[in-house]
């Protein structure tokens, strides 16, 4: 595989290039968020174009690989959460799926069983701490959430005496 250049500047990697968008999404599942206006039709904000930002766990995961040049000084020092992310994240990735922003949904992640161009996300994802107490009430609004949106909540959090993930999947159904 052609070794592939990408540039890392003041804490962003943004690509311009739409053979370089594809290639990370065709070769190394990396899906980012575009973010520019279509030049076809610039005031609507339903469909986006170039540049494609990647997002920080993207960056970090991109930067573990040797065939991608540019990011060496994306590899500093990292919190305990945001670690604890990226870790989540490749975790995720390993497993084969696409992984893109889930704000819009209140979520960390939003998982795809392919080429999100293609296929619905199935899955909605939260980080939380192993050791926090959910209520019944909150249980309710994050299963319902993801009802509504056609989407199987998950629950992640790192079980540091088992040093894995645990998943928990979260789906709201009536009674009756």
């Amino acid at each position: 595989m052609e070794p592939l250049h990408l540039t890392y500047t003041e804490g962003h990697v943004i690509v311009y290039d739409a053979d370089t968008v594809l290639r990370l999404r065709r070769d190394y599942r990396i899906v980012g968020a575009l973010e520019g206006s279509h030049p076809t039709n610039p005031q609507q904000n339903n469909y986006y174009g170039l540049p494609l930002i990647l997002l920080p766990e993207e960056v970090a995961l991109l930067s573990t690989d040797p065939s991608i040049t540019g990011l060496e000084q994306a590899q500093g020092a990292h919190s305990a959460q945001k670690q604890l992310r990226f870790d989540l994240f490749k975790d995720l990735h390993k497993r084969g799926f696409y992984i893109t922003r889930g704000i819009k949904f209140g979520a960390d992640y939003m998982l795809y069983p392919g080429e999100p161009m293609r296929y619905h996300s199935h899955y909605i994802v939260n980080l939380v701490d192993h050791e926090e107490k959910i209520t019944p009430r909150q249980l309710v609004a994050l299963s319902r959430l993801g009802t509504s949106v056609k989407k199987t909540r998950i629950l992640c959090s790192w079980d540091s005496s088992a040093q894995q993930f645990v998943y928990v999947s979260v789906d709201w159904s009536e009674i009756g």
